[in-house]
């Protein structure tokens, strides 16, 4: 494991603690959760994984996924630096991404590996289920992992290459 030291501003960090804590995560996990993310952001930008999740998931058609990528990109960069999940939730993007219904619940599950926060909230709209036990609440990744169980039992292929 390596190890990578930062030098931020109070305020930065007065922010950090406090996201951290609504989010019930360590600042190191919330550090980690944004790196991850914003690989993942280029991933999702790129081609092969459009493709990719298009082949596992053929009922998804190539204009679903070709909707989808463009308007997570969009929300994604436009809310790239609101703490609040709720907030960033009620983005048109986010709306618009929510309203193309269940056809899209295997693209967030395969997201939903990449980025455990960002997707929770519109799997729960769209699907109107909460697989996520009391006692995973506020732990993403545990939250995460009970959307992706569900999915599976639910029958959808979930991307592997992860």
């Amino acid at each position: 494991m390596n190890t990578i030291t930062i030098a931020i501003s109070d305020e930065r960090l007065l922010k950090l603690r406090q996201v951290a804590a609504q989010m019930n995560v360590s600042i190191e996990e919330l550090v980690l959760m944004s790196i991850e993310s914003s690989i993942a952001q280029r991933e999702v930008s790129s081609p092969n994984t459009a493709q990719n999740i298009f082949k596992e998931n053929a009922e998804i058609s190539t204009e679903v996924v070709d909707k989808f990528y463009p308007l997570a990109t969009e929300w994604q960069s436009e809310v790239a630096s609101r703490s609040s999940t709720a907030q960033m939730s009620l983005h048109p993007a986010y709306q618009e991404i929510i309203s193309m219904g269940t056809k899209i619940v295997p693209l967030l599950l395969s997201e939903l590996k990449k980025n455990p926060l960002y997707w929770l909230a519109a799997l729960s709209a769209i699907t109107g289920e909460n697989p996520v036990k009391p006692e995973q609440m506020g732990r993403i990744k545990q939250m995460a992992s009970a959307w992706i169980e569900w999915g599976i039992n639910q029958g959808y292929a979930i991307e592997e290459n992860v």
